[in-house]
């Protein structure tokens, strides 16, 4: 399986060919943006992987679409998110399988993590499926920090707020462990630890 990584743009529409991780960076992004992956070519598979840190006056705007169109195709769409003092996110999730696209097998699941305080996340997973011998769910969760978890790690010695940012990266890491590419894994993970403030400005 080989691995995109893309900017999306408002209209990212891809004609799946081949086996393919697409992976999303949503870093420094301020228009709604919409991935599509169209399902054309029979017994292919994809996934999309979708990570994101929302600080503050981010606004996050995303719709994933996978629109399988042929026999035997599937997709696993995961996307995670974690939100900052006053930020916004706003996920549509979508899968469509038509009529002619029977034995399909179709999944998503988004997670949103909220750590701050004045945000605002909006999730709409939708399914429309035509075809009657396929397989397909969603499932959609918004949740804050485990104050458990939290409180275990400071009885280990970590202060409150790095506690809370190990729970935060325990979060983001069943995600990135999915990303096939050590690379693309590393560049993406980097990333998003910056906006958490791991570490110090002159790192």
């Amino acid at each position: 399986m080989k691995v995109e990584y893309l900017k999306p743009t408002a209209n990212t529409i891809i004609s799946v060919k081949e086996d393919t991780q697409f992976v999303l960076d949503l870093e420094g992004s301020t228009t709604p943006c919409l991935v599509q992956l169209d399902f054309d070519t029979p017994n292919v598979k994809a996934d999309i992987i979708g990570l994101y840190v929302a600080g503050a006056n981010d606004d996050i705007n995303l719709t994933t679409i996978a629109n399988h169109k042929v026999v035997h195709t599937s997709c696993n769409t995961l996307v995670k998110g974690v939100l900052l003092d006053n930020s916004k996110s706003t996920y549509i999730g979508k899968i469509v399988i038509q009529k002619s696209a029977q034995q399909t097998s179709s999944y998503l699941d988004d997670a949103v993590l909220v750590v701050g305080e004045n945000v605002q996340n909006k999730a709409d997973p939708i399914l429309e499926i035509e075809a009657d011998d396929v397989k397909a769910s969603h499932g959609s969760t918004t949740g804050t920090v485990d104050a458990a978890q939290v409180f275990y790690l400071q009885s280990r010695g970590f202060s409150k707020e790095d506690a809370q940012k190990l729970v935060v990266q325990g979060f983001l890491s069943s995600a990135l462990s999915a990303i096939i590419d050590d690379e693309v894994r590393l560049t993406l993970e980097s990333q998003l630890l910056r906006k958490l403030n791991f570490g110090t400005e002159s790192e």
